[in-house]
Parts: structure tokens; sequence; C-alpha cells
């Protein structure tokens, strides 16, 4: 149930006499556990909605369009506080990190409803029955959802808890009822790889098409191991055998496996092109974003109108990009012409050097790199920083980095952003 502390005096609620201090108990007889069954069924057109004054209950006939709004404002128990993970998988990255950075880092998710919001992945351990018909009832649907294997024996070694072993019957029950799922696989050699990783793809195609896809994605092992499971990193042979695997998988049922960019730049071999990402549906996973990334930049120039620049550009990277970046720098270069370019790829001591993307760079890696190395203008990712903040990793704001390095800092989003940038200096 939820405190009604705001009634909208254009909505629906107002003209039925709701008011500001009555209690929201349900919808249709469901009870009110957060904000998303409000947002639900104010998309509804008929529906009944149960709400109390004191003692009085009283239940309302809802027949409105689609588009018109009951008028209601909750108070902020209705607001989706993250469900914590109750895994202890072999290769989590949270376990990875050193000692002493901000809290809110060592925090672990694992939220069916935020996976519908925000897109982030989860395990369905801690998703039962009444979890699983509530996400069907509501339609929280795409969902995203991490598999690693269907091997019980694997994935309970894996992720050490039992309810581990019933991934697969519970996403047969969400794709059987409707709900989209887009899956991941972390890939750890000597583990859920070769034959493993063959038999999972296999079970998950019979999901399809309401499961659209697997993205694949290389274990992510830092320097911060200690007594922690053994794992090894995934070499180039490796690599390029998952790729091999992912390719006859997709000739024999239809593309739905995404190896990411990392497997392809650490089997050395060619990116897909941008039509073979579909609708890029794993791109938060890694998978299309270099070709993305590409795109934008050339439809970017394309609207670009002067043909000369002055300026002088730094742009740091992960090791894992920067060769890509230069060659997206060239063409810029080629279309402004004067424009002097310098990529600089960070090694990354902080996390430990088989960490190469941008997104786990530290202020402390770049200054300890960079100092007395950049142009005045310089740009950084905004996957460095922390969402919504300037805020990087290890805790330095944007603003102490570029005192510490006696630069300007241009935060870029995406590819069409980098030449917005780079056209008006």
């Amino acid at each position: 149930m939820a405190k009604i502390i705001g009634v909208d005096k254009g909505g629906i609620s107002y003209r039925l006499g709701i008011k500001s201090g009555d209690i929201l108990l349900s919808f249709d007889g469901n009870p009110v556990k957060d904000i998303l069954d409000y947002h639900y069924y104010d998309g509804m057109e008929e529906f009944v909605m149960t709400v109390s004054r004191g003692e009085q209950i009283t239940d309302y006939e809802i027949e409105k369009d689609y588009d018109e709004s009951l008028g209601l404002e909750l108070d902020e128990s209705m607001e989706l506080t993250p469900i914590r993970c109750k895994n202890k998988c072999k290769f989590c990255f949270v376990d990875q990190l050193p000692k002493g950075m901000r809290e809110s880092l060592y925090v672990k998710d694992d939220d069916y409803r935020l996976s519908f919001v925000s897109g982030n992945y989860i395990t369905l351990t801690n998703v039962f029955k009444e979890e699983l018909e509530r996400i069907v009832r509501l339609h929280l649907s795409p969902l995203y959802v991490s598999v690693h294997t269907i091997d019980n024996n694997i994935k309970n070694q894996l992720v050490t808890n039992p309810e581990g072993s019933k991934t697969f019957e519970k996403l047969k029950f969400l794709t059987d009822n409707g709900i989209q799922v887009n899956t991941q696989i972390v890939m750890c050699p000597n583990e859920n790889d070769g034959e493993v990783l063959l038999h999972t793809l296999e079970d998950l195609q019979s999901l399809r098409p309401m499961l659209k896809s697997v993205a694949v994605v290389p274990v992510g092992l830092t320097k911060h191991r200690e007594g922690l499971y053994p794992l090894i990193p995934v070499d180039k042979e490796k690599a390029r055998q998952t790729i091999t695997l992912a390719n006859d998988i997709n000739k024999k049922y239809g593309i739905f496996v995404y190896p990411s960019d990392e497997f392809y730049i650490k089997a050395e071999l060619p990116l897909p092109n941008y039509e073979d990402y579909g609708d890029f549906e794993q791109i938060e996973n890694g998978v299309g974003l270099v070709r993305m990334f590409e795109y934008e930049v050339d439809c970017a120039l394309n609207e670009v109108k002067k043909n000369k620049s002055k300026a002088k550009v730094s742009l740091i990277t992960g090791e894992s990009f920067g060769d890509f970046l230069k060659d997206y720098c060239g063409r810029i270069e080629s279309k402004l012409k004067g424009l002097q370019t310098q990529v600089i790829k960070i090694k990354n001591e902080f996390f430990g050097e088989t960490v190469t993307v941008a997104g786990l760079i530290t202020a402390g890696d770049i200054i300890k790199q960079c100092k007395g190395k950049l142009y005045k203008n310089v740009i950084i990712p905004s996957t460095m920083l922390k969402e919504f903040t300037t805020t990087f990793l290890d805790g330095m704001s944007v603003k102490e980095v570029e005192k510490e390095l006696g630069v300007k800092l241009h935060i870029c989003r995406n590819g069409e952003h980098l030449v917005q940038i780079i056209a008006k200096l």
C-alpha cells in the first residue's frame, strides 16, 4: 500500500474525491508494492482501484483513455530501493575492487525491477513464483538476465547459489508468457567455455524468438584477487575459438549470439559490420560499441560545415579502444584541415593491466601517465565518470584533474559528440 501525498486537480482521482493522506491499497485486487504498479495501471483503460481513508475502504471502477492519468503522487516508500544480490559469483567484479573506494561501488544489486527500468543484468536467483507472476502481470519486458551456463553443476560452482540451477526454468516461464529477454554469458576459460558454452547456446536458442539475444563477454579480472577463486583471462586463442563457436551457432539458427567487441580485439580479428548488430540490444555489454561509435563519427562529419581548424586536442582512452580512436581522429583531421589530435592510451595500473576498457580508468592513472604530455584541450569519455556526476572511480573530480594537469577536460558522450566538441574548438 502507498500513502497518497498529492492529487493533480486535472486528474481522474481528484474528480473521484481522492485526497492527500488517503492510502492506495491495490489495483484489481493486487497489492501496490512499488511505483511500477502505479505506472502500469496508470496506462491501463479499465481496472478497479482500491483506496482507504481511515477505516473506510472504497473500490473505484476506473474507465479512462490509456493516456489519461490518475494524477496521484505517492510517498517515497514507493520508490525502487535496489534488491541486493545473494550470490557469491566466482568472477564478481565487485569482489575484485581494492579497499578504500566509495561505498556505493561495493553495493551489488540483483533487482528484476531495475532490469526492466534501467537494463541492469539480473540472475533470477532471488526471483520466485510470486515475482515471476508479477513480472508477467505487469509485463515488465524486456528483462536482462545473466545466464553464464545451463549446466547446473558448473552454474552452482560459479554462482554459489543453488537457485542458479533454476535459471532456464524461470526463463522458459517468462518467455512462454510473453516476456522478452536479452541474456549474457560471462565466459571464464576452463569453466563455462567450449562444449559447455555450446550446449548453453543450444538450450537458449529454444527460447527464441522471445529470447532476443545472448552477449558473450570475457571475464574481467583485476589484480585485486587475493584469496578468490583462481580464474584465468581470455587469451587470443580462446577468443578466436569463442568467436568461431558463436559464428557456427548463428549460421545454424540465425544471428542471436554476439561476442563482445573485446573478444574480437583479443583475437586480433576484424569486428563485424555495423549492419550485423541488428538493433544493438547489447551495446551496454560492449557489443557493437566500436561500430556504433564509428557510425556516429561518420554521420556527424557529414554535418560539419567548416573545413579548417587550428585546434590541438588530446584524447584519453583505454588500451582496447586506442587504435580505433586514432583511426577516427584521422578521419576528423581529414575533414578539418589543420587540426592536430593526440590519442593517449592509459595502462590501467589501478586495477591491473588485464583491464583495458576506458570506463575503468582512474584519475590517478591519468595524472601519472599524462602530466606534461597533453594539449590544453583534452577529451575523455563520459564512461570514466560516475553516472550523472563529474567524479572518477578513485574519487577525484574533473576540476581536480584539470587543476593537476593544467588542462581543460571535455566530457564526450559518443562519436557524434566527439565531432561536435572538436569542431567547436
